[in-house]
């Protein structure tokens, strides 16, 4: 009996990544033609316009490569693709542009790169070998206006109009939402701060760290008429006054007062999360732990050792997370604008000796804004305060011979000041991020693996 006829396993996974590119270019609004004689290419994208409904006669070429075969020495992050040399001869020898699609279908995955662009550099041509991105590279409904871009010639004049869909934009400002009403201020003869904490210990009593020296004036969100702050302050000196007027007057130096009161507060309250300020760098960074051992906050790594690369069962050094945390006033508001950073130690407490050089290729590794997102809403969980819980009343059975006093104290939530929600805006048109970051071919091929600037 004669053998039936066959398609192979591999002629159905093309066939796959074709449909795959077919259904997001018809996501897109623009229109796919399939070439059914071909020598290196599989089809055409055609740009349209989605609103006028009008076609441009403007094409990209599209080689497609379907199946795990092609991903190369994967990683979390990237793979790699080696074009075969008559190949890469027949995309480059005409004049219409060129993408490489690589996809893995039964993921609903897909990769793109424009032959062309990436092979402008002669080392590149060489060694004919492609390191896919695979945020920055992903086939998407979000890559439609880079694709016109490569279809349009320059003075084309085709506008193409945003995709109508919803979107929430997350601004890195979180409002300030509540701070004391009133602020005091005193005369003082004490000059120094370190004289004021001498005064606290001499009284025996605790003295609150919201408070500042400035000329010969003491300022605080705390009622100076009261010890230990009599011990400080002139008596009868003491004035009341309204906070609002501070922070909402044209005289600088008041605004200036209520700012360093708001830094006081701010201080404390990451104290209490275990966040100290550096500084030399100006920024807010989580501590080390007592034991070295990693720390996570919000499924988030706060604070995490990275052994060395070179030296086996050594800790190259610790990264911390951390931020620029500055005070804005816009309209009637006064916001904390919020630009996450890292710290890097060599023992938990000491900066490395590569800070600066770990800090550039880290940054470098999240320019993914979802990853900086991600950053920012850390730190919004922490200014809320939303992992701290307030102190409970035990149920436990107290004994006569049992000795709380060394049991670790639970931390209260900071009241003098707090925050709400960070400041977002939902649109009706969708700005992919591919279109307005920078482009892989603006950033002069940085395709060295920048993990080589993280030195050991």
């Amino acid at each position: 009996m004669a053998k039936g006829k066959k398609i192979g396993h591999a002629d159905m996974r093309g066939d796959s990544g074709i449909a795959l590119i077919h259904r997001i270019v018809n996501q897109m609004g623009f229109v796919w033609n399939a070439l059914h004689l071909e020598a290196g290419i599989d089809g055409l994208i055609e740009v349209r316009d989605s609103i006028t409904e009008e076609v441009s006669n403007c094409i990209v070429q599209v080689q497609s490569k379907a199946g795990e075969s092609y991903f190369k020495s994967e990683t979390e992050t990237t793979f790699e693709f080696i074009c075969k040399e008559r190949d890469l001869d027949y995309w480059l020898q005409g004049n219409s542009p060129v993408v490489l699609i690589v996809s893995r279908p039964t993921n609903d995955e897909a990769y793109w790169v424009s032959i062309k662009d990436y092979f402008q550099d002669p080392k590149l041509r060489k060694s004919r070998r492609i390191v896919f991105e695979k945020t920055r590279d992903r086939f998407e409904v979000g890559t439609r206006d880079r694709l016109a871009a490569l279809a349009l010639p320059v003075d084309s004049g085709l506008y193409l109009p945003a995709i109508p869909q919803e979107e929430v934009l997350f601004s890195n400002l979180i409002p300030l939402s509540n701070y004391p009403k009133r602020l005091f201020r005193a005369t003082t003869r004490l000059r120094y701060p370190n004289q004021v904490w001498e005064q606290f210990e001499k009284s025996k009593q605790q003295g609150q760290p919201e408070w500042f020296l400035h000329e010969k004036y003491i300022y605080s969100f705390h009622d100076l008429t009261f010890p230990p702050w009599t011990r400080v302050c002139i008596s009868g000196t003491t004035k009341n006054l309204s906070t609002d007027d501070w922070a909402y007057s044209h005289e600088r130096k008041k605004k200036h007062v209520f700012v360093r009161l708001l830094l006081a507060c701010l201080k404390e309250l990451l104290f209490r999360q275990g966040i100290r300020y550096q500084k030399l760098k100006e920024h807010y960074f989580f501590r080390a732990t007592e034991d070295l051992g990693e720390r996570k906050v919000g499924g988030l790594s706060v604070f995490k050792s990275y052994e060395s690369k070179q030296t086996a069962d050594r800790i190259a050094y610790f990264r911390h997370r951390a931020a620029k945390l500055k005070w804005v006033h816009f309209g009637d508001d006064w916001y904390l604008e919020i630009t996450p950073s890292y710290h890097f130690t060599r023992d938990g407490w000491k900066l490395s000796r590569y800070f600066e050089e770990r800090l550039r290729g880290i940054k470098q590794l999240e320019r993914q804004n979802k990853t900086h997102l991600r950053q920012v809403r850390l730190w919004e969980e922490i200014l809320t305060q939303k992992y701290i819980v307030p102190n409970r009343m035990k149920l436990h059975q107290k004994s006569f011979f049992e000795d709380d006093s060394d049991s670790e104290p639970e931390i209260e939530p900071y009241d003098l000041i707090s925050f709400s929600e960070i400041l977002n805006f939902t649109v009706d048109k969708n700005v992919p991020e591919k279109v307005w970051l920078s482009s892989r071919f603006n950033d002069e091929y940085e395709r060295k693996d920048v993990q080589l600037e993280l030195f050991d």
